[in-house]
């Protein structure tokens, strides 16, 4: 009884410090149809993304690779954001706000994360169904 709950518990409650390889591995699968992301941490689209999906694509990525090498940071300046996008200043803005009023991103400051996995997995998995 006790090791069924804690297996159970294991699945309910995610932990982004120990969450699977399997999955990272499945995430960055996906995200390498889109784009690639420097040591640095610079993010480079190599293909057409729709303006709806580019920011949450370039967040998730940030948060990936901070969790698969720890000197990427998570986090970027809303500036970093808007140049990796390519996207006008205006469609920008307008994507951005989209993102706070849907809760996908976490602000502080000037620096905005995907605000936890959970999100950014299940936005990676519809990403890829839509590339079908």
């Amino acid at each position: 009884m006790e090791s069924n709950f804690r297996e159970t518990k294991s699945k309910f409650i995610v932990d982004e410090a120990t969450y699977p390889q399997d999955k990272l591995t499945r995430l960055m699968g996906l995200m390498l149809k889109f784009l690639r992301v420097a040591k640095d941490g610079q993010v480079v689209i190599i293909k057409n993304v729709p303006s709806r999906k580019i920011l949450q694509l370039i967040l998730s990525s940030r948060f990936i690779a901070n969790k698969v090498e720890n000197n990427i940071k998570e986090e970027l300046t809303k500036e970093e954001l808007l140049a990796y996008s390519c996207l006008k200043k205006e469609v920008f803005n307008t994507r951005f706000s989209e993102l706070l009023k849907d809760g996908f991103v976490d602000k502080k400051d000037n620096a905005v994360k995907a605000k936890n996995i959970l999100l950014v997995e299940r936005f990676l998995e519809k990403l890829g169904e839509s590339e079908k």
